[in-house]
């Protein structure tokens, strides 16, 4: 991969982490019913069925032992980090890698 942007990758991974907890802490108290009618603690819970997406669903199975699970949301963090910092290499950089190509030296 070119141009690796590792500060952006473990920023977002920590950003991502944060979010998968409070949103699976907000789907725990919607089961419970304790959430109440916050609109914004329900979009944060609802938001858990995107972050766990692509591991909780392919291996179904293998996610219901609690460690696994939390490994899951770990492993679909960094998937999601690494796709975020992929589209971002691809709007910056392409740009100026394109000014360099058609570049013509002079005669």
């Amino acid at each position: 991969m070119r141009q690796f942007n590792s500060v952006f990758f473990i920023i977002c991974t920590i950003f991502l982490a944060v979010v998968a907890y409070e949103s699976y802490i907000q789907a725990v108290a919607i089961d419970e019913g304790r959430i109440g009618d916050s609109i914004f603690r329900h979009a944060v819970a609802n938001l858990f069925n995107v972050m766990r997406f692509p591991v909780h669903v392919i291996f179904r199975g293998w996610a219901r032992i609690p460690m696994n699970f939390a490994i899951g949301l770990i492993i679909n963090c960094l998937f999601y980090s690494l796709l975020l910092e992929r589209l971002l290499y691809l709007i910056i950089r392409p740009k100026v890698e394109k000014e360099e190509i058609y570049d013509f030296p002079e005669e």
